[in-house]
This record gives C-alpha cells, structure tokens and sequence, in this order.
C-alpha cells in the first residue's frame, strides 16, 4: 500500500492554521508591575556598632532579595555584617506577579569590624588601612628564600635555590601590599606591570587565596601561612609529606 506523502503534509499545515487561529486559545494576562511606592522595607544599622545592619522586608506579596556588596540574602528578616569601613549601596528587588523591582538605601560603616578583624594574624600581614609590602627573603639565613623540604619544614630542606636563581627567574624585585583599605586588597608590582586583586585569609587554619591574582612565582593555590610575624612571611603548598616553600620579608627589613 502506498502512502500519499503529499496529502499528509498539506494535512499538517492545515491542522497548524486551523490551531494558530483557534479563537478560543486561552493566554493569561500578566498583572501589572508593582509600582516602587508599593515597596515597604527597611535597613537599620546597630547603634554603637554600624557595621551590624538588619534587613526587613514588608512588601505584602513579594519575595525578597538583598544584595548588599560583600554577600546576598534572601529572607524576610536577616542581620548581616559589613566588616569594612566605607559606603555601601543596599539593594532591595521585590519579586512579584508583575516581575521584579528593585530600590537601594546607602549606608556608612565607619570603621573595620574590630570582632571580625580581631585575630593578630591581619594586622601583622597588613597592617590594616595603611597596607605592608612584602619582599623576596633574599638575604634569610637558610640562604633560600625558595625550595621544598618535609611536611612540617619551616624553611628549604631538599631542594634549596639561590638568590641568584630567584633572580634568574626574573620575580627577584616583585613586591606584594596587603591592605585592607575597604576590602582585603592585594596589590603585585613586577617588573612587567601591576595587577589587583583580593584575597582570603583563614585565621583559623592559617591559609591564605589570592583572588584575580596571585604571589610572586606562585603556584595559583591556596597556601597554608607557615610563618607570620612582623617581618617574616613564610607559604607553604602542602603536599603529602612535603613542601614547597616561598620566603618574604617585610620591605625593608634586614636579617
């Protein structure tokens, strides 16, 4: 038996009109966008300790959605911490039948959060607004300021590289800031140009990222902090049972 190819395909494109020209096709319509003056929230900063902030939302039939700089909520009521001095824009979008509208409130911290800051760990690798500059630890006593040694090493054990081969490398003369002037800034120079970037200090696992950036002849890791007092800065990629090391000291600092 044979088909008619051709009466089945005119078929279709009758049966697709005759579908896209159904009076009785049903569409919903979308209610109206919710006007700004409907929206109802508030942001309210600790007295005596504005770097605290409470979030409120009061719009009848919205969900909310708080992007406030550093981070994002999605409750009704929710207290969040702002631990660097500076101004901030709190944004507030309403999510209603008639799509999303959004509103800001600009607030001011007036200094870094002294709780959130108050391990010694921050001040000696930045000291705070005023930044520290970090140098390769060309003269350090090991006579290496790069290598690998055993797991707990705090210095090159195995294989130890001279200053002059650091300086072959060609990162002899980088410099690193540290600084946390309205965020946790670091700052590379190099002979080749500057770049920017953050970074995350854990204090309570001695590990420090470097974010859009990284240290000087660095592995793009995060490194464990082997040693961090006033003029010493001492990282670590941790292996199993070793270590690669990377030795700084402050800028201007003599051994």
């Amino acid at each position: 038996m044979k088909t008619n190819i051709s009466n089945i395909f005119y078929s279709c494109l009758a049966l697709c009109a005759l579908a896209a020209c159904d009076p009785r096709e049903d569409r919903d319509d979308l209610p109206a966008p919710m006007q700004s003056s409907e929206m109802e929230f508030s942001v309210t900063q600790k007295a005596g300790y504005d770097n605290v902030v409470y979030l409120e939302s009061k719009t009848k039939g919205a969900l909310p959605f708080w992007d406030y700089g550093t981070g994002f909520s999605n409750k009704a009521k929710d207290t969040i911490n702002i631990p660097f001095a500076g101004s901030y824009y709190i944004k507030y979008t309403a999510y209603a039948g008639g799509g999303p509208v959004q509103d800001s409130i600009q607030i001011t911290v007036t200094e870094n959060d002294p709780g959130y800051f108050s391990s010694p760990m921050w001040n000696l690798l930045t000291n705070g607004d005023q930044g520290k500059t970090w140098v390769w630890a060309m003269d350090t006593p090991g006579g290496a300021p790069y290598g690998n040694g055993s797991g707990g090493a705090a210095a090159p054990e195995w294989w130890k590289p001279t200053p002059a081969d650091v300086t072959g490398w060609g990162v002899a003369s980088d410099e690193m800031t540290f600084d946390l002037k309205g965020a946790a800034n670091f700052t590379k120079v190099t002979p080749t140009g500057t770049t920017k970037g953050l970074f995350v200090l854990d204090t309570l696992n001695r590990t420090i990222r470097i974010l859009g950036s990284d240290i000087s002849y660095g592995a793009g890791i995060t490194y464990v902090v082997v040693t961090l007092n006033q003029n010493e800065l001492t990282l670590a990629q941790q292996g199993d049972g070793w270590r690669n090391l990377w030795m700084f000291k402050r800028k201007g600092f003599n051994y």
